[in-house]
């Protein structure tokens, strides 16, 4: 695993865990974050927001 997949996965989960008690859509910084950083398909990476976010919250 490369180091910028880490950091990409450490900024969604914060991400998603900060937006997420705050009650703001974080899917919307999620999903920038797992398409620049981890390279993944647009579709793919909303509907791992989708996991992610409610996940952490």
């Amino acid at each position: 695993m490369e180091a910028i997949e880490i950091i990409g996965y450490i900024g969604a989960l914060l991400i998603g865990l900060v937006l997420g008690l705050i009650g703001g859509g974080g899917s919307i910084l999620t999903v920038p974050i797992l398409v620049y950083a981890l390279t993944l398909n647009p579709v793919l990476a909303t509907a791992y927001s989708l996991f992610v976010v409610p996940t952490t919250n």
